[in-house]
């Protein structure tokens, strides 16, 4: 797969856009969510993602209807086991992924780990993982 962008920076996806591939994000880190939201929203096919403070909302972003879930490692006051149990006690098909500086450490349920990185390479690397977790063709 190769990373492509949409020019001008793109707006992000939308609920109605078919295309779409609807992402929470649960992050600690407030910068890193921003940067993270903004780069996803610029990929093709857009990413629509929001942030998520805590995993106590995680469940019910599941329930609104989502197609991928990205996790820090150690989100605020969890970490990235309690999140895959949340969503999978919801609905066990929405894929977890584990977006860290710590990628190397196993997490029963994720559907895979990224790497945190200086630079875009990390952000690249996560789009592919999302496509692939929920399935999707490979990017244009």
């Amino acid at each position: 797969m190769s990373t492509q962008h949409t020019s001008g920076g793109g707006t992000g996806g939308t609920a109605t856009d078919a295309r779409s591939i609807r992402v929470v994000h649960v992050e600690r880190d407030e910068g890193v969510a921003t940067l993270t939201e903004q780069y996803l929203s610029s990929t093709a096919p857009p990413v629509d993602s929001r942030p998520i403070g805590d995993v106590g909302r995680v469940a019910a972003a599941v329930r609104e209807g989502v197609d991928c879930v990205v996790t820090d490692h150690r989100p605020p006051l969890t970490d990235a086991g309690d999140v895959v149990d949340a969503v999978h006690g919801v609905d066990p098909d929405v894929p977890v992924v584990v977006f860290s500086a710590a990628p190397d450490r196993n997490v029963a349920g994720a559907a895979g780990a990224v790497a945190k990185r200086a630079g875009l390479e990390g952000l690249d690397r996560l789009v592919d993982r999302v496509v692939d977790a929920v399935g999707r063709p490979d990017r244009e």
